[in-house]
């Protein structure tokens, strides 16, 4: 934010003894530009400085005491030092002029207050209570994005929404629409969806979560940004949250080298150019269709299916099955499988769908397959769609609470229904053929594919201490790792600190945080945490959880080794 006001500020016409009480930013609904809105209040002028200024003289700006910066020792006045309104450091406005010597008139001045002219922006904030202890206040509350698309819970049902209208969170200037599709809440620096910094002292200020970075780098640590270095202040990871009401789309996302060719091509749908490799964790029970079937299981469901042979020809599904049986690589059958699935023509797709529909629903309830059950319920959501027939070739998975699915680059996916914490590459890069009203690069989606075929693992995590369990990412994905925090009521956990920044979000239960950068159990900051609060924490932070009645579960990101 310094770099987009100072070169501004300074041509308003701003009194000079006016004081800044806050700065924010929002996006303009219109044209998408940003909108600063900075506020000053002005101070009444001394009679003293309206003589000066009568006088022909520029009269020096008083400066405002900021609160923990102390007064001059001495309270002596040194003219020959220009001396810089609070505001003007905080935001590295140009000092003011000096009074000439011999001019016959001394400025009127108030006693000398020491405020550095240079400081990081905006400043830390502290309490009264951390003040006492000498500490800076290391984790600061994050007013973060809520997107609205159409597969999401709808009002309250969303855990999103629950977690991001809490009194925890800071969504005070929206208000909760019951009709409305609460899908995802994003916690993180991408474009599409950055968070803010909400500070309260020593005013009340919101800063993009990458401005607030730039200025204070110190608070990242130096593996933070490790993965990022081209991308000074931006976070490696996007931490979200997802509530799911209808299937979303049959997609797969790139990896590095298709995504800069994908950005370079189509920017207007490809946003960046980074891969996205992602982990969701089930916070209720989680569906998801997730990589191809073992080729066995795919060619006995083609059996069953003859609207699936028609549509793709006996010949594939034959020399998927000769693959399989002679335990050649079953990969180009299977690619040559899928692609004719998903490259035919729509009509034909919605005549062979329909056939397949009126032959589930005939079908005595009782007796119907799993797969034939999933099929006609997708089919509801997304009437002759062809990822309808993907749920006969790729893995189907409910995960339980606390379970987790990592899904590398280049696998096809579809998340059918439920909540899940979601950590993944900072990126929006997503490849669609199915299940979706958006935009399908079918070929591009049909050519990036690995074609493994194979059972999912799920993610148990690692046990780290009582209460926590980590989840972390294969060896090549360092961009993220993520701690699942388990409190039962009225307990205690650590956490250790990290040599990068992290994010943690409370999504159930209420307690509080005690930060710290010196060793774990000496006294530090404390904050009320609960429903809906997120925090951006410095690197080398320890920090104690405490529940009430309540217990709690948070999650924290943060760089996978860090």
């Amino acid at each position: 934010m310094v770099g987009l006001l100072t070169d501004m500020l300074h041509h308003l016409d701003i009194p000079s003894d006016a004081r800044l009480m806050s700065v924010s930013a929002s996006t303009d609904p219109v044209d998408g530009s940003m909108v600063w809105t900075v506020q000053y209040k002005a101070l009444p002028v001394t009679p003293s400085a309206h003589y000066a200024r009568e006088a022909g003289v520029q009269a020096s700006r008083s400066t405002q005491a900021l609160p923990g910066l102390p007064a001059s020792r001495s309270g002596a006045v040194r003219p020959e030092s220009p001396r810089v309104p609070a505001h003007a450091a905080f935001l590295g406005l140009p000092s003011p002029p000096v009074p000439r010597e011999g001019t016959g008139l001394a400025p009127a001045m108030p006693p000398r207050i020491d405020i550095p002219t240079s400081m990081t922006f905006p400043m830390l904030q502290t309490t009264a209570a951390a003040a006492e202890r000498g500490h800076l206040m290391r984790c600061f509350q994050l007013k973060c994005i809520v997107q609205t698309y159409a597969w999401g819970k709808i009002g309250l049902d969303s855990a999103v929404a629950r977690i991001a209208f809490a009194e925890g969170a800071l969504s005070d200037d929206i208000a909760l629409e019951e009709g409305t599709p609460y899908a995802e809440l994003w916690m993180g620096t991408h474009p599409s969806g950055p968070s803010l910094v909400v500070l309260e002292q020593p005013w009340k200020t919101i800063t993009p979560l990458s401005e607030w970075l730039k200025h204070n780098p110190e608070l990242g640590g130096s593996k933070s940004m490790a993965t990022h270095k081209a991308h000074k202040g931006s976070v490696p990871f996007l931490l979200k949250v997802l509530s799911v009401r209808t299937a979303l789309s049959i997609q797969a996302h790139p990896d590095k080298l298709l995504a800069q060719e994908l950005h370079a091509k189509r920017a207007d749908l490809y946003k960046d150019d980074n891969h996205k490799p992602e982990m969701a964790i089930a916070i209720t029970p989680f569906e998801a269709l997730c990589s191809f079937q073992r080729a066995t299981s795919i060619v006995a469901n083609c059996a069953a299916c003859p609207e699936l042979v028609e549509l793709i020809g006996e010949d594939s599904v034959g020399a998927l099955d000769q693959a399989a049986t002679s335990e050649d690589d079953a990969k180009p059958a299977l690619r040559q499988l899928y692609t004719r699935l998903m490259t035919a023509a729509p009509h034909v797709v919605a005549q062979k769908l329909s056939n397949l529909i009126s032959r589930i629903e005939a079908t005595v309830e009782m007796l119907r397959a799993p797969v034939d059950t999933l099929a006609l319920r997708l089919h509801t959501q997304y009437p002759a769609d062809v990822g309808v027939f993907c749920v006969y070739l790729l893995n189907y998975i409910c995960l339980k609470p606390g379970e987790a699915l990592f899904m590398a680059a280049n696998e096809p996916h579809a998340y059918l229904f439920g909540d899940c914490v979601e950590c993944m590459a900072t990126s929006d890069n997503v490849v669609r053929a199915g299940l979706t009203p958006k935009f399908k690069d079918t070929n591009t989606l049909c050519d990036m594919l690995t074609y493994k075929d194979g059972p999912v693992e799920r993610i148990q995590g690692t046990p780290i201490s009582k209460f926590v369990t980590a989840f972390i990412p294969p060896p090549d994905v360092d961009e993220f790792r993520i701690e699942r925090c388990q409190l039962p009521p009225k307990s205690t956990s650590p956490l250790k600190f990290v040599d990068g920044v992290s994010i943690l979000i409370v999504v159930a239960g209420n307690g509080t945080v005690e930060e710290s950068a010196l060793q774990p159990g000496s006294m530090g900051a404390v904050q009320s945490i609960a429903v809906g609060t997120v925090l951006l924490v410095s690197a080398g932070t320890h920090l104690t959880l405490k529940t009430f009645e309540n217990g709690m579960l948070a999650f924290r990101a943060m760089p996978r080794n860090a």
